[in-house]
C-alpha cells in the first residue's frame, strides 16, 4: 500500500499559506449543490472545501481517489479574512491512483450546459474490493514515466514537471520516512503528520541527469546540505548514487 505520510489527527490549527505533500482525496457528490466536489480522507476534517481541477471531479466517477500537494488558503474582503479556510490542490502535483475500485462506481452527468450546479449521477455496481495502489505497482509507474534526457524547452515543460512530481513521491515511499543517506529517521514530522525528508536529484537534471527512480534520493536535511555545501560533497554523493543502486536492486529481487 502507498504510503507516505504518517497517520495522525490534524489537531494543529491551519495556517494560512500552510503546505502539505501527498495528501489523499476523493471525490464526492456536493452537498450544498448537486456538482461533483473533492474532499481529504486523511488529516483534515472531511467538511474542508478543496479547490480541484473541475475536469477531473467531472470526467472521473464519484469515489475516484487521487493524491495530491496543497495549500491552505483563505479569501479576503476589504483586507481581511473572509469565510473558512479551504484547500488548494496543485495542479501538477496530482496523480490518480488508477488501481483502486470503489464498490459503487457513480458517475457525474452534467444536465445544464448553462449551470454548473446541475448534474444527475448514474451509479454501477462493481464486485472487486477497494486496494490502495500497491508500492510494486507504483514503482512501476515511476519507471515507465522516467525521463532519462530532460527537455529543457517550454513545450514539453509542463509535461517535465508532473513527472517529476510522482517521481518525488515515489521517492518519499520509498523511503518510508527514513533518510536513504544516513538511514536515520526523519529529523521531525511536519504538522500534517509527514516525516520531513528532501528530494536530492543525485546529477541534477540541469547537468543532464535523468528524472528516474536511480538518480533521486529521499534524505534528511543533514545530508543533503553535506551534498551541496560539504567539503566532501562530492564523494559523499558518490556514495549516496552507489546507494540507491543498492536499493533498487534490491528491489527487483
Amino acid at each position: 500500500m502507498l504510503c507516505i505520510i504518517n497517520e495522525l489527527n490534524m489537531e494543529t490549527k491551519l495556517l494560512i499559506g500552510d503546505r502539505f505533500e501527498g495528501v489523499l482525496l476523493e471525490t464526492i457528490k456536493g452537498q450544498s449543490s448537486t456538482r461533483p466536489r473533492v474532499r481529504p480522507l486523511e488529516y483534515f476534517d472531511k467538511d474542508i472545501r478543496v479547490e480541484f481541477p473541475r475536469h477531473l471531479r467531472e470526467d472521473n466517477p464519484i469515489g475516484t481517489r487521487f493524491r495530491a500537494d496543497v495549500k491552505v488558503s483563505q479569501k479576503t474582503k476589504n483586507g481581511q479574512p473572509f469565510g473558512n479556510p479551504y484547500l488548494v490542490a496543485t495542479d501538477r502535483s496530482i496523480i490518480k491512483i488508477d488501481d483502486f475500485v470503489p464498490k459503487k462506481i457513480i458517475q457525474a452527468i452534467k444536465l445544464n450546459t448553462a449551470s454548473d450546479r446541475t448534474y444527475a449521477y448514474i451509479e454501477k455496481e462493481f464486485k472487486e474490493e477497494p486496494n490502495l495502489i500497491k508500492f510494486e505497482d507504483f514503482r512501476e509507474r515511476a519507471y515507465k514515466n522516467a525521463i532519462e534526457i530532460p527537455e529543457k524547452t517550454a513545450e514539453s515543460l509542463t509535461s517535465n514537471i508532473k513527472r517529476s512530481d510522482l517521481i518525488k513521491t515515489y521517492a518519499l515511499s520509498r523511503a518510508r520516512g527514513k533518510c536513504e543517506g544516513c538511514e536515520s529517521e526523519a529529523p521531525f514530522l511536519k504538522r500534517n503528520g509527514q516525516p520531513y525528508l528532501e528530494v536530492h536529484h543525485i546529477i541534477e537534471l540541469k547537468k543532464g541527469g535523468s528524472d528516474s527512480p536511480l538518480n533521486v534520493i529521499a534524505t534528511c536535511p543533514n545530508c543533503h546540505a553535506r551534498v551541496t555545501h560539504g567539503l566532501d560533497g562530492i564523494e559523499f554523493n558518490e556514495i549516496l548514487k552507489a546507494k540507491i543502486q543498492k536499493i533498487e536492486n534490491q528491489l527487483n529481487q
